[in-house]
This record gives structure tokens, sequence and C-alpha cells, in this order.
């Protein structure tokens, strides 16, 4: 039975100031592993004493996690504690665990969030059975710079499909109680601006108005924070040239203020003490004073609370009213997983193996695969015909590593290839290129090339790569190109010599399979870019939803929004997918409900996205000209037609100004329905 809020503060009066600043502190678990009776090992080179340890209001895992041994040492904790106070057990699930899913800003691409959810809930049981008790997920960042190694973690550029996607994630991973033995609980990061910093650079710093801190970049946590999200990770950057670690007005007046969040605010990896580096603090005591003071709960991994905290408080130059805020924030998290009564979600690596093999995940993890994947280009190549000779090269062809970044607990080794794979289709001969009538080339980035610490100044096809492309296309047979990225690639000199293009992202554990179906037509592709691909370089940052130009582009005409030497539009806009067959979107617009009928035109059973943008036509502030609405997937068999409906509501079109009021749209609103941003304004709604 879980604590009531009485018991709580009993508990939390009955503490000493040293507890208190402990249970704001996250330590590595290997520094607990052997025990915590003698400082040894990492314990030792963290310079931890065995009271620090034990006193410690959390774990933070980066190696694979066993159950037993993981239950081991929270049993250790919780019985070594005072007040048998047990720690939150804390591990990056952030594409799944052992089982891999297709990466956020693939599972972006499907614009489902049905499949978010089911993905989070996936990633929850294995978590759980692994003796997870929280994940640092879901990542709500607005991207739109493809130079960002972090763009993978993300579900795209839209505001709007951050927030639905986010919102999903959250509900799947926590479920409607996180006391569950199956469920974990959830955070949202990174709190806020971090997709934008600059030149694509992790880490850089970033300038962001107020007014695209509402308008854009907030909303994503604030779906997150609706939906019931645990926990919110502040990000590396500053806002307004402060640390959002310690930025008051961000922690405390938009996040428990504005937002409404009663959760408990973590810090990522490291970051109070990076105030040091900043030059904001001199010492760590001035980092512990700073960040407690601005509202951050937990200190990952930088120990100034877990050293300074008690010390400051005893001195009188901290208030204790903010320690025991700070540590009630941690004592509910660990009351609502029901952790003072089961402080272990499972003990046992055989249930742990069972779970993390469950048939069921891996076929939910193979349907986010299949939907995720965008068919850029076909000429026909695809889907192969049976009996044909197919070439499988590149430097993927024969690889495991297609899971993405952040694959911690994931064994790469064990995940099929795309040759393992097609070696079993019986359809078709695998053979060299001079002797196939297909080649596919499965290239792209590597693995290891994505995620954090990723950025690249050149998000290209290496020169290797080209040259392996040009050498099969001279061998005049048709080349597909599989290409594997966690972020937008910039193919435009690629394109002329491939008949097909097959982005299949980082697919995951079952990513093999999928794209063998999707090649041999027994699934059709279905993804829809949820980022931007650019003609360009120059052009990024690029996205759907630019704020309009006084002087916006038209043929033909000078001293308007354009490049010299180069064309305004993407290689591929935001929303973009083929599909095997085509379809037709006919809308209409009666009062402020959008009807689109959809017919499916061609010969095969087909999914497709229908998307509806707006924008403002008069408005009192500059406004995005194109703002996607709402969507949705529909399935349609050869020549069949439905209609959906969107009803166009005020909140859609909403802005906010500098001082965060809402400016409500008034008057006639334009709205474009289609299967991607690129669809022409054809309607119009009024309010």
């Amino acid at each position: 039975m879980k604590k009531t809020r009485e018991e709580l503060l009993a508990l939390l009066a009955d503490m000493s100031i040293e507890e208190k600043a402990g249970q704001l502190a996250q330590i590595p678990i290997v520094a607990c592993m052997d025990g915590v009776s003698e400082p040894t090992g990492p314990m030792e080179e963290l310079s931890l004493t065995p009271e620090q340890v034990v006193l410690s209001g959390s774990v933070i895992s980066v190696l694979r996690l066993e159950a037993e041994a993981c239950a081991k040492v929270v049993r250790q904790l919780t019985e070594a504690h005072p007040h048998h106070i047990p720690p939150l057990v804390m591990k990056d699930v952030i594409h799944g665990h052992q089982t891999m899913f297709p990466i956020p800003l693939a599972i972006g691409a499907t614009f489902d969030e049905k499949i978010a959810e089911t993905l989070g809930e996936c990633g929850a049981k294995e978590g759980a059975a692994s003796g997870v008790h929280v994940t640092f997920a879901p990542m709500v960042d607005v991207v739109r710079d493809p130079r960002w190694g972090r763009v993978m973690e993300s579900p795209g550029e839209s505001p709007v499909l951050c927030a639905a996607m986010g919102a999903a994630m959250v509900r799947g991973t926590r479920g409607e109680d996180i006391s569950a033995p199956d469920r974990i609980a959830a955070c949202a990061k990174h709190f806020v601006g971090y997709g934008i910093s600059q030149a694509g650079q992790d880490y850089a710093p970033i300038d962001v108005s107020h007014t695209e801190l509402y308008n854009t970049y907030l909303p994503p946590f604030q779906a997150c924070v609706d939906a019931g999200v645990d926990m919110v990770m502040p990000a590396f950057v500053g806002v307004d040239r402060v640390p959002c670690v310690c930025n008051e007005w961000l922690l405390k007046d938009i996040l428990r203020g504005r937002m409404g969040f009663e959760g408990m605010i973590i810090s990522d990896w490291d970051d109070p003490r990076q105030l040091i580096a900043h030059g904001v603090a001199e010492d760590q005591r001035e980092v512990a004073q700073l960040c407690l003071n601005a509202g951050l709960d937990m200190d990952m991994m930088s120990f100034a609370y877990l050293t300074e905290l008690a010390d400051l408080v005893r001195e009188g130059k901290m208030d204790e009213a903010k320690l025991d805020a700070a540590c009630l924030h941690v004592l509910e998290l660990k009351n609502n997983l029901g952790l003072f009564d089961n402080p272990v979600k499972n003990d046992s690596d055989d249930v742990q193996r069972a779970v993390c093999n469950d048939p069921e995940i891996h076929k939910a993890v193979y349907e986010a695969a299949l939907k995720s994947c965008v068919l850029l280009k076909n000429e026909g190549a695809l889907p192969l015909r049976q009996g044909c000779k197919v070439a499988l090269v590149g430097s993927h062809a024969d690889e495991h590593a297609i899971l993405g970044g952040w694959t911690l607990d994931a064994y790469t080794e064990r995940t099929k290839t795309l040759l393992t794979s097609f070696s079993e289709d019986s359809r078709i001969t695998l053979t060299t290129p001079e002797e196939a009538d297909v080649i596919l080339l499965a290239t792209g980035e590597k693995q290891a090339d994505t995620g954090e610490d990723c950025s690249k100044a050149h998000p290209f096809l290496t020169a290797e790569q080209m040259d392996e492309l040009r050498r099969l296309h001279a061998l005049g047979k048709p080349v597909v190109l599989l290409l594997f990225c966690g972020r937008p690639l910039i193919i435009t000199e690629a394109l002329p010599y491939c008949s097909a293009v097959l982005n299949v992202w980082f697919p995951g554990t079952e990513g093999a399979d999928a794209i063998r179906a999707l090649v041999m037509g027994d699934e059709n592709p279905s993804g829809h870019l949820s980022m931007t691909f650019p003609r360009a370089l120059g052009q990024v940052p690029i996205h759907h939803d630019r704020l309009s130009s006084p002087r916006p582009w038209k043929e033909g005409a000078i001293y308007v929004n354009r490049y010299k030497d180069e064309s305004n539009f993407p290689l591929y806009p935001f929303g973009y997918g083929l599909s095997y067959t085509t379809f037709q979107v006919d809308a209409a617009a009666e009062s402020t409900t959008i009807t689109a009928r959809v017919t499916n035109t061609g010969s095969v059973v087909g999914e497709t996205v229908v998307q509806v943008y707006g924008r403002i036509r008069h408005c009192s502030h500059i406004r995005p000209d194109k703002r996607l609405l709402a969507w949705q997937r529909i399935a349609l068999q050869p020549g069949e037609c439905r209609e959906v409906t969107f009803p166009i509501t005020p909140d859609m079109l909403r802005m906010y100004d500098a001082q965060g009021k809402a400016i409500e749209p008034k008057g006639v609103c334009d709205i474009a329905v289609g299967e991607s941003s690129d669809v022409p304004y054809t309607l119009e709604v009024t309010f």
C-alpha cells in the first residue's frame, strides 16, 4: 500500500539533513555492485564514501542491466539506509531496451500515436523486467538541423507531431499506474530548446526568443505534462544566457507555474558541475546553491548536492524548506512507484529473459519498422519481381548494427542482417552485381555516428559510398538505395544514380525482415518524413513551418526571399512519402470542419497519411506560412474510397506573444489538405 501524503511528510520530518540531501543525488550503480561497506573500486574512483552511497536517492546504469544483480543492489541500499528508503533505478530506455525499436525520428515518420504508445509499453515491460524504475524518455526536442546527431531521438520537426508522439510515449511507458510490475516512470527531455544548438553542434549555445519558446519549443513538454509525465530534465543549454539547470524562470515560473508540472526535475549527466565551465558558478558549493534555489530536485552525477547541501543548510546559507521541497518530490515519485512496499520490479533473470524475448513485443517492433520506412523515389524498380536475380551489397548489407544510437542493453550481434534475411527468401536468387537484374545498395551512416556527441558538418554519403554507387550504376542495372540514417542526409548528388530510394532510418531489432517485406512487396511502404530532407547544406536549418517573409519567393522576381545558386525548396518536404499505389485526396470545408475523400487509385492495398496544414490569413504577429494541424493514417483496398473528417478548432492555430499571452485566430484561415507539406492552400475556415 502506498503511503499517504501525511505519512510522507512525517517521514521527511524524521530524516536528517544528510539524508534529505542524499535523496537528491544520483550515483552510478557500479559503485554499489561490490557492496557498500568499503570505498573500493568505482566508489574510490568517484571519491564517494560508503555513507554517501547508502544515502543516495538514485542509481543510474549505463551498462547492460541484469535483473538479479540490480535487485541485489536495491535491497542492499534499502536495508542499509537509516529509514530504509529504496533508491530509484534509472536508465536510458530511449527506443527500446533489449528489443530495439526504430529510432524515435522513424517512429515519428509513422504518424501513428498508437504505435508510439505501444512501443512505450513494450520498452516499459522490458525495462521493468530488468529492474528499471525510470527511463529518460521521451525526448521531445523540436529538431530542424540534421547536423545535430540527437535528431534521431526526437519525433521530428513539428511541435504538433512532437507533442502527440511524446504524449503517446508517456502514456505507453507509465500506463495508468507506474507501480504496476510492467510499467516505469517517464521523463520528458530536454527542457528546453536543446534542438537548436548553434551550427548543429552538441552542447553549443542557443539563442531563442520567448515567442519561439511559447509557440514552438514548450508545447511538446506541455503535452507530456498533460499526459502525466513523472520527471522533466533541463537541457544542457541556457535560455536568456542562464543555464536551464539553474534557470529559475524556466523551472519555477514556466514549468511549475505556467505548465502545472508537479513531478520531479532531474539534471542531465553532470550538468550542474558544468556551471563551473560556463563561469556561472565558482565551485561545487555555488553549483548546489544555484541549482536548488532554481528548483532542480535531483543532481545526476555531479555530486554537488551530495557533498555540499547538508553543510550549506547547517551553515544557514541554504533554506532547509527548499531542501524539503525537493526531497518531497523524490519521495513522492518513489511512493507513486510503490517502492516503499516493493523496492524491486523484478529479481529473476529468467523472467527478464522471457519478457525480453516476448513474441508480442517483437511483433510490435516489426510493425513499427514497416510503417516507419519512407519510400522517397521509385522508377518501377520496387517491389522486386519473383524469380529475379538480386545483388545485395554495401556497407550495411551484412551489418548487425542497424539499431541506431542508445542501444546500451541491446545484443547487437544477435540482430539479423539484411543478407541473412534475403537469403531466407526463395523467391529471389542472390548473386553478384554483374549478374544481377536489380542491385540493392544498403548503405548510409554507421550506427555509432548517431545520437549524443555525434554532430556532423557534412551530413552526406561518404566519398567511398558515392564511388560505389556510381560504379554500380555504370553496370546498367536498376540500383535501389536502402538508406540507413539517424538524420536526414543530403542525397541530392546520389539521386540520379538510383532507380529507387527507400529510407529505412535505423529500423531496430526486426528491421532486416521488415525491409525485406517492403522490398519484396509483401508490405507497402507507408512512412512519411518526420523531418525535411534538404537539397543542399546551405538550406539548413529548413523546415515546413518557417515564418512568413515580407518578400516571399515568386518565379522570376528579384529582391525576394531566395538563393542565387540554389532552389528554395527542399529535396523532400516534411510529410512526404511514396507508396506502391497512388491516392487521390479531395477535400472540402463546411464551416470549421474539413472532410477529405481519399481514394486508392492504384492496384494494391496501401496506407497513406492525410495531413492538414493551416495558417491565419491576417494576424497581429508574424505566423508560420504553413503549420501542421492534424493528420490521419488510413488504409485502403484498391479502388476503395473513404471519408475522414478534421474539426478545425481555434487552439490548432492559436499563437502566443512574447509574454505568453494567447493570440486567438480571428477571421479567415487558409487550409491545405494532402499527403505532404508541399500541398497548396485550397480551402478556408473562418473563426
